[in-house]
């Protein structure tokens, strides 16, 4: 591990905020110690509760807003891939290049208590070598006990090879202003089909997918201490209000406001 490079945290404590669908580009590891939380992805819906987690693969589009509305604490981890291949590297009999999580929710109590002690730690402590400790130790609980093989990929289906060509397209593209023509000729199929195709295995639209790109890319870019004008400007967004406004709507807080979180941790 390269200091704390690899991680990120975010709370939401806004009972009334309900996160659109969604996605990151690290595993996101949520909890909510204070209540349900309804979670949704494919179509598929289910409540995380108060004695579990919640790891949601890259790239996995997904939904989630409170239960009651009474009360929310919600932790948030955004781990990049390549953080638990390092981890990996500790643990005997384990490939750091097959290791991944599938999308679920995880009932397990020490895992969990782990967690919650973690977040408090890179939270609120100074110490790096504690951070560092935790962190690892955190990790590697995760790794050994719920890691799983990497599914090969001439084991993925034919249209979901095809949608992540497209989706590493958007990715080169992420400033243009590309059309649905441009894109339906570049992968040789009609307007219509791709759009029936990339929302059946993404979750989302194309146009909804490559706004999401930005914002990721925009909420990196914050969290290295840029501007929000020079993060709106380099993601393709119009202006700064452009760029909070579909911040907010995805994120529960403004663009500045999560630059106060991760800049003061």
């Amino acid at each position: 591990m390269n200091g704390l490079n690899g991680i990120e945290l975010l709370s939401c404590h806004d009972v009334r905020f309900n996160f659109p669908a969604h996605f990151h580009d690290a595993y996101c590891i949520w909890f909510n110690r204070s209540g349900g939380e309804q979670y949704s992805q494919r179509g598929y819906t289910s409540i995380l509760q108060t004695a579990s987690f919640s790891i949601v693969a890259p790239g996995e589009v997904h939904a989630n807003r409170t239960v009651d509305n009474s009360s929310r604490s919600l932790m948030t981890f955004y781990v990049k891939p390549s953080l638990f291949q390092s981890v990996a590297r500790h643990l005997e009999s384990t490939d750091p290049a097959s290791v991944e999580f599938r999308s679920d929710f995880y009932r397990d109590p020490e895992c969990l208590d782990v967690l919650t002690r973690l977040f408090a730690t890179l939270r609120y402590l100074t110490s790096l070598l504690e951070k560092e400790s935790s962190l690892l130790e955190a990790l590697c609980l995760l790794t050994g006990r719920h890691a799983t093989v990497k599914t090969h990929e001439s084991m993925i289906s034919r249209e979901k090879l095809r949608v992540r060509k497209i989706i590493d397209h958007l990715h080169d593209r992420l400033a243009e202003n590309i059309s649905l023509s441009q894109l339906s000729s570049q992968f040789n199929c009609t307007p219509f089909h791709l759009i029936r195709f990339f929302k059946k295995e993404s979750g989302l639209t194309p146009y909804a997918y490559l706004l999401r790109l930005r914002l990721e890319k925009a909420r990196k870019l914050i969290s290295k201490g840029r501007t929000l004008v020079d993060a709106a400007l380099e993601t393709g967004f119009a202006d700064q209000s452009h760029l909070n406004r579909h911040f907010k709507h995805i994120y529960g807080i403004p663009p500045g406001e999560f630059r106060r979180q991760i800049l003061s941790d």
